[in-house]
């Protein structure tokens, strides 16, 4: 069986160079490797943990719950969207299934819930990645998502899968 593992970290490399590159509309993109997730609810288990490559569900059995934060550096600015990107280990279809959560409970605002689901199977992690805009939360498409400088994306891990990116745009 061949070693995927380098095409794994070269398929985040080129993600995050993709959406790290500032196009000429001034947009600008934070960007964390899926390495800074953490399980949602500790445990023991020691078939999920960060690598190079991302936050990897080596289990063969057990899915596990993920929570990924990305905030802007600024309260001022707002995301335009919201991406995570994943991969197989295995070479198998898995569902995905992710929560972004935007706002804070302070200054009167409220948390507003999208839930997306995906398959992957690319253990390259070319698979298109899950993406959330202004209209995934009530608002229109093209607009910045409200109170997004503070958000989450929660996902239920299957097994033989890997969260290698996440990023956000600011207009």
């Amino acid at each position: 069986m061949r070693d995927l593992r380098f095409y794994a970290v070269l398929a985040g490399l080129l993600a995050a160079c993709f959406f790290a590159a500032k196009p000429a509309s001034g947009f600008s993109s934070d960007n964390l490797n899926g390495a800074s997730c953490q399980l949602s609810i500790p445990t023991t288990d020691t078939g999920v943990r960060p690598k190079a490559s991302g936050f990897r569900n080596e289990s063969r059995t057990t899915g596990n719950f993920v929570i990924c934060t990305l905030q802007t550096s600024s309260m001022a600015g707002n995301y335009s969207s919201i991406v995570l990107v994943a991969y197989s280990l295995d070479g198998t279809a898995h569902n995905l299934s992710c929560t972004t959560v935007v706002g804070a409970l302070v200054g009167g605002n409220t948390l507003v819930y999208s839930t997306k689901t995906a398959s992957i199977h690319d253990t390259t992690g070319s698979d298109l990645p899950i993406m959330w805009t202004a209209s995934d939360f009530g608002g229109a498409e093209g607009d910045p998502i409200t109170s997004s400088w503070n958000n989450s994306i929660t996902c239920n891990l299957p097994p033989q899968t890997a969260i290698s990116l996440i990023s956000a745009r600011t207009p």
